[in-house]
């Protein structure tokens, strides 16, 4: 554990998109004074980091409201030296819990981490890409368990909504009167016509889809996304049921679902979660994004598609041509967005299914991604200490702590219940 933890939260990437969208939301719940939450930032820029604190705050003050401007630390997470490493290092070690919204995470947080998994800090962040979550098990899993250190990748939209999900329809499996386990779950994504990528999004779709492929495994030989609390290959293995084609959506008559690029980053993460959990040794799961009904969201859809491809294809052409990073959906966009998660599990004995849906009532791209973060964060400060380190996810460490904040805090709905 650290033992200059002057602070319970440091936020870097504060002046990125959904970075800023987290420092707001912060001010907005004010648990500086509701929970007595000590919280700074980290960014490249002290000024630009400034300008965003200021402007968020005013954002959400009242009359009868002075909100605090957090300290501000200056730091590149990409370090060139050993000074680099040692400033960042220093900005760690004042923190009991680090979460960070700049991505590429690949490209920005494996120092980050590193020093994190070190000190004994909890770390959590919104990354959506899976190399970089198998890199951070296969590097750092042993030290954090030594440490004590949390390490929780995917709590944004990528992916709490599923693995919560899943983990919920397997704690409700094991109850009466089922006294069952999951055999497969399968997950459709209903999102608002007005979803959109930001400048971030963008930039790390095109920086995964660039870069060369090299297959990642622990020392022992296998995916360490399957690795043990005991650095072992887990016997609960998860197959991947992710369609290849249009497939029906069960509880949207006359609807269909496609496969997506989230898809398998949604089934990593519950991968890692049955490895870790043991939901069951033959278990399946699979993610599917419900088609958007209207011609005109379909049209949007392809042209981002294309764009980051031609991006990828001809940087100097096209890259000019994505959202610029900071730059995001409009805040009327965000407000009106929606998640819709629909989920059919089946059991183990007999035919039984259970039927879910796990509903966000704003965006959950970017607006309650950064909500899912810091309350993902705020969960780990009242634990700080008491869990047992290493590289999980937010279903394994947290579970149903972390879905009944989720529904308290944030304007969501659960239900899970047997299928008629």
């Amino acid at each position: 554990m650290s033992t200059k933890a002057k602070y319970d939260i440091i936020l870097f990437g504060v002046t990125g998109f959904t970075g800023k969208l987290a420092a707001e939301y912060l001010f907005e719940k004010n648990y500086a004074t509701t929970s007595g939450l000590k919280w700074a930032v980290s960014a490249r820029n002290a000024i630009r980091a400034e300008e965003v604190l200021h402007d968020k705050a005013a954002k959400v003050s009242s009359d009868n409201t002075t909100l605090e401007i957090p300290e501000i630390f200056v730091a590149d997470l990409v370090c060139q030296n050993d000074d680099d490493i040692q400033i960042l290092r220093d900005i760690v070690q004042q923190t009991k819990v680090v979460l960070t919204c700049s991505g590429p995470f690949e490209k920005y947080s494996p120092t980050l981490v590193q020093l994190c998994a070190e000190g004994g800090v909890y770390y959590a962040d919104i990354t959506g890409e899976s190399d970089f979550f198998r890199q951070t098990i296969a590097k750092h899993d042993a030290k954090a368990r030594e440490t004590g250190a949390v390490i929780l990748c995917h709590c944004g939209n990528d992916c709490i909504p599923n693995d919560l999900m899943v983990y919920e329809m397997n704690r409700i499996a094991q109850t009466e009167p089922h006294n069952s386990t999951l055999q497969s779950v399968m997950t459709y994504a209903e999102i608002s016509e007005t979803a959109a990528f930001s400048g971030g999004t963008a930039t790390t779709a095109a920086y995964q889809l660039s870069k060369k492929r090299t297959k990642s495994t622990a020392d022992a030989g296998f995916d360490p996304l399957l690795m043990t609390t005991t650095g072992e290959k887990s016997e609960f293995i998860t197959q991947n049921i992710c369609p290849k084609s249009d497939i029906a959506v069960p509880a949207l008559p006359g609807r269909k679902a496609a496969p997506w690029i989230m898809g398998p980053v949604m089934m990593n993460c519950v991968r890692r979660s049955n490895a870790l959990l043991g939901y069951s040794k033959e278990f399946a799961y699979g993610d599917a994004l419900v088609k958007k009904q209207s011609y005109s969201g379909w049209v949007k859809d392809i042209a981002m598609t294309t764009m980051i491809g031609a991006a990828v294809a001809a940087p100097k052409l096209f890259s000019g041509c994505l959202p610029k990073a900071g730059e995001g959906p409009s805040r009327y966009d965000m407000e009106h967005g929606f998640l819709k998660l629909h989920a059919i599990g089946t059991l183990t004995t007999g035919k039984t299914q259970l039927e879910g849906i796990f509903q966000f009532n704003k965006d959950v791209s970017y607006l309650y991604t950064a909500a899912l973060l810091c309350e993902t964060g705020m969960l780990l400060v009242e634990k700080y200490g008491t869990l047992e380190g290493g590289c999980k996810t937010p279903a394994s460490a947290l579970g149903s702590d972390l879905t009944q904040r989720i529904l308290t805090q944030m304007d969501t709905s659960l239900e899970v219940k047997e299928k008629k």
